[in-house]
């Protein structure tokens, strides 16, 4: 088979690829499956062998377009992270869908918990699933992140059963690596002159609208159920508005938690964690250090701009007047130069490793000194246990890149829409129906789902 066909190995010996020489006819006893098998299997490739495109190609040989790629590798994956999970929220969690409306009442039944009462458990971080070449060789996966949990304001973490306790009685606020309980500053009704300006070491609780300029800081969360207008709000926590929020422009929100509201009407809001609107974000600027959704059946946004250091999934982008938008996906360009030199020098150590492998027959063949032979394995194990680090850190840089470059579209991605990840734009110039945008090779790709 030498003399018919050769065979490359690409990716870091994730893809194997087969072809044909040219000007070469191959006797048609010599056109066997079995025997193209064994040939490929002697060249080492062990794992991810296509039969079926192996069977395609010698039933087609001589039509057939080569390469084929005959042979796939397995990426290990990544195992979970560790969370901490509310107690009290994990039933809701667990049984809500991505299709399920979201009833804004419900951000109002506000977490309490009594002391020494159960607040919320750690899960521990899971073990990845090995990866494999096509040439056989174990990739070991990468265990999931863990958390440090921290003692919150009156609570504690209890390291032997991974629980946290209340303290004393009050309000739970949950962040990612702690839960505080905070007292509660209530305001039946409209904030207004009688109330004044709000500044809490607790939660905010207001039942009414917080009308323009009026200012409200807290330490823990900010919940209000009725409209935001023109308003200064500044959380240490969550911020939670159950009316929505008509910022004409001039009020803002700023959240290190997460923020959830009905709709944005030219608001300003930025978040340290996600922003979920249920309708509209309409001429607002909205920042996210994660995510922006907005993707309920009627979920929009059109005008203004909205920057997410991850995702941004909407129902529809954009208006049927084209109003002009900017979504913007935070890029790291250091990534990028990284990643690029890993790759380098994966290439580079397989060729070296190839090298030392055929030193080493050539040496036991010749029957040489055990100790020079010793030391020219120990080589072959140090490049080994190299390429192992490198493949782990090319995962953990797809996997960046992967959450940095994605824009969802359920329904319409209309024109006059400018999407920018990183560094690099696109203005959209026709409409799209259900779309996906990512990054690919420096271009921003506009794929249908």
């Amino acid at each position: 088979m030498d003399q018919w066909f050769s065979i490359k190995v690409e990716e870091s010996d994730m893809r194997a690829l087969l072809f044909k020489k040219e000007d070469i006819e191959i006797p048609s006893e010599q056109r066997s499956l079995l025997s193209l098998t064994a040939w490929i299997e002697s060249k080492g490739i062990r794992h991810g062998i296509r039969h079926e495109v192996l069977k395609e190609v010698v039933e087609n040989l001589d039509t057939f377009l080569f390469p084929a790629e005959i042979a796939i590798g397995k990426l290990p994956t990544i195992g979970e992270a560790a969370q901490l999970i509310p107690s009290c929220l994990s039933e809701r969690h667990s049984h809500t869908e991505d299709h399920e409306k979201i009833d804004l009442k419900r951000l109002f039944i506000i977490p309490t918990a009594t002391a020494g009462e159960l607040v919320a458990r750690k899960t521990l971080a899971t073990d990845g699933i090995p990866g494999i070449t096509v040439f056989g060789d174990t990739i070991p996966a990468q265990k999931g992140k863990d958390i440090s949990i921290q003692n919150g304001q009156n609570t504690v973490f209890d390291k032997d059963d991974l629980c946290v306790y209340a303290t004393t009685s009050g309000e739970v606020t949950y962040k990612k690596n702690c839960v505080n309980i905070y007292p509660v500053f209530k305001v039946q009704g409209d904030v207004s002159l009688k109330t004044g300006h709000i500044d809490f070491v607790g939660n905010v609780h207001i039942t009414g609208d917080v009308p323009s300029g009026f200012k409200i800081q807290a330490k823990g969360d900010v919940r209000i159920e009725g409209v935001v207008e023109a308003a200064e709000i500044i959380s240490q926590g969550n911020v939670i508005i159950g009316g929505g929020v008509l910022g004409q422009g001039k009020g803002s929100i700023r959240c290190d938690g997460n923020f959830t509201s009905l709709y944005i009407n030219q608001g300003k809001v930025f978040a340290g964690e996600n922003i979920e609107v249920v309708q509209t974000i309409l001429h607002s600027y909205c920042e996210a250090g994660q995510n922006i959704t907005c993707l309920s059946s009627n979920g929009n946004i059109a005008g203004g701009t909205c920057i997410a250091g991850n995702e941004i999934a909407a129902y529809e982008i954009g208006n049927e007047t084209y109003s002009k938008t900017l979504i913007y996906i935070k890029g790291k360009d250091n990534d990028q130069k990284v990643s690029f030199e890993d790759e380098q020098k994966i290439i580079e150590l397989q060729q070296n490793l190839e090298k030392l492998q055929q030193l080493k027959a050539v040496m036991e063949q010749r029957k040489m000194e055990q100790l020079t032979i010793m030391k020219i394995v120990n080589t072959i194990n140090q490049s080994t246990s190299q390429l192992t680090v490198l493949y782990k850190e090319k995962e953990k840089m797809r996997d960046r890149n992967q959450l940095r470059t994605a824009v969802t579209i359920k329904g319409t991605l209309h024109p006059n829409v400018e999407i920018g990840i990183g560094k690099y734009k696109r203005k959209v110039q026709s409409p799209y129906s259900s779309a996906r945008v990512s990054m690919e090779e420096k271009e921003i790709i506009i794929h249908s789902l």
